[in-house]
């Protein structure tokens, strides 16, 4: 029996990998160039394997090496940049690249305010993304207002939610891709699983 191949069309940008294969499928070859990125889930559903995959894409797709991390929520790994709050925006400003990962959006709201959030995303990324780059924002469910969660996603180009659900014995992990530059959103969302290496999308939607 055919596959049903669900088709959403992005209309005339250039992609850069998600770094993980089946969401690269998904989204017709990954990011649009020169996007604001927001990842958000649960501390237990892979938020920060999605964001590593983003972070070193570059080197294993291209070979470059213009990738940066920023990190202040905990110790970082071989290659993170520990940088306070109050600081990742003149971080930001002083690091020359193509793709970046502020972990995480949601310590710069409970640190600095929403204000300061919303001003990180617009500033920097705004800065970032008018050169063709792509920053990724992490924000964690469950910390924030409803109001504050929605001020900041309606500055994101792309927006997925990381969803975990437990039935019985069971998590059963879910992506959902709310929001995505130039396309129509999808109509389904895409199961996944957390293994040694990073995520594991399966899908049989494509984005073209």
């Amino acid at each position: 029996m055919p596959v049903d191949i669900e088709e959403i069309e992005i209309i005339g940008h250039k992609k850069i990998s998600t770094g993980i294969i089946g969401l690269d499928y998904q989204l017709g070859g990954g990011f649009p160039e020169g996007s604001i990125i927001i990842i958000q889930g649960s501390a237990v559903s892979g938020i920060e394997k999605i964001a590593e995959q983003f972070w070193k894409a570059d080197v294993e797709t291209t070979g470059g090496d213009d990738s940066w991390y920023l990190i202040s929520d905990s110790s970082p790994s071989v290659g993170m940049t520990p940088v306070d709050t109050g600081e990742m925006g003149d971080a930001l400003s002083e690091m020359p690249g193509k793709r970046y990962v502020v972990d995480s959006l949601s310590s710069v709201i409970r640190k600095e305010g929403v204000d300061a959030a919303i001003s990180l995303i617009i500033n920097s990324g705004g800065m970032i993304t008018q050169d063709g780059g792509a920053i990724l924002f992490l924000l964690y469910d469950g910390v924030h207002r409803p109001e504050d969660e929605i001020a900041v996603i309606r500055y994101a180009d792309v927006y997925i939610h990381l969803i975990d659900e437990r039935h019985g014995n069971e998590i059963e992990r879910k992506m959902e891709i709310g929001k995505i530059k130039n396309a129509n959103v999808p109509s389904r969302l895409f199961p996944y699983n957390i293994t040694e290496e990073g995520i594991d999308l399966s899908t049989t939607a494509r984005v073209v």
